[in-house]
């Protein structure tokens, strides 16, 4: 069951593994970074999923069985910073040419194994870096999912751009970069909630200010995208308020990509609304081979 090229770890948190699903590790330019791993009995193909900002690959614990249900063996992992993977020192660490390179150093490990490309799937700034990993080599993909992934800065809006000016002042505090006054410092009772607050202590604070500045000024890649031919689809809830929806729709016409809303969701329909999405997401994949 376990990529015989990954080495076993750890879960992270108390939130329960579900059967199928395998906690491991994969090497990149970050160091050692942390996976989940579920594999199909007789699979379509394989899929690589990236989480977003303040995410981890626990965003994807409870799909990745829907995934192998369907039949598609899947790996999602924890980008560099984030829960219990490697974490660089240093702000410049995290731009995202480096998450880009992580990227594309798990997408081929997990091709070799696997016999050949991976669908990609990218959620929020887990689609920006996905983006630029098929840009750098797009013969390691299949087909490219931005989930809840807009094609420019997602500080577009006056209260975005004062979150991400909160980031840059968190910066440059060293009292509070120590003390994260934010986080609750006795344990929750819910699994989750308790994943979640040790996450939010283990995550570094240099990725969340890289992110922070990748997001409020990236470039919009999707001229790029729609040159490159490899077949995209564009998913997001349809109550997701991270990029205006008009924006997500401008993106699957400009890329020809399929266009997803998923009802009864916002920003992580993978968790909302997780039977439609893995629908929507296989059945694109299954188009796309």
């Amino acid at each position: 069951m376990m990529l015989t090229r990954f080495a076993p770890h750890a879960p992270f948190g108390p939130q329960p593994v579900p059967a199928g699903v395998e906690t491991c590790a994969v090497s990149a330019p970050a160091g050692e970074l942390t996976a989940l791993w579920t594999e199909a009995p007789e699979p379509w193909g394989t899929a690589l999923l990236i989480p977003g900002f303040t995410g981890s690959k626990e965003d994807f614990l409870g799909i990745l069985p829907l995934l192998a249900d369907r039949g598609w063996s899947a790996l999602a992992y924890s980008q560099r910073g984030q829960a219990d993977s490697a974490a660089p020192a240093g702000a410049d660490a995290y731009r995202l040419d480096d998450f880009a390179q992580d990227a594309v150093a798990v997408a081929q490990s997990l091709a070799a194994t696997c016999g050949g490309p991976v669908h990609l799937l990218g959620h929020s700034f887990g689609g920006v870096v996905a983006r630029e990993a098929l840009l750098r080599e797009p013969t390691l993909v299949a087909s490219l999912t931005l989930f809840s992934s807009g094609g420019g800065p997602i500080a577009a809006t006056p209260e975005r751009r004062a979150q991400f000016a909160q980031l840059e002042q968190l910066a440059a505090n060293p009292a509070l970069r120590r003390m994260r006054p934010d986080v609750p410092t006795e344990p929750f009772a819910d699994p989750t909630d308790e994943m979640l607050r040790q996450r939010a202590l283990a995550t570094s604070l240099d990725n969340l200010v890289g992110v922070a500045r990748i997001l409020s000024s990236v470039a919009d890649r999707t001229a790029e995208l729609a040159a490159n031919g490899v077949p995209a689809h564009v998913i997001y809830g349809e109550n997701d308020e991270a990029w205006p929806l008009e924006l997500y729709e401008a993106e699957a016409r400009a890329i020809g990509a399929r266009r997803t809303v998923i009802p009864d969701a916002a920003h992580s329909a993978q968790n909302e609304n997780p039977e439609a999405f893995a629908d929507a997401v296989t059945d694109f994949w299954r188009s796309a081979e």
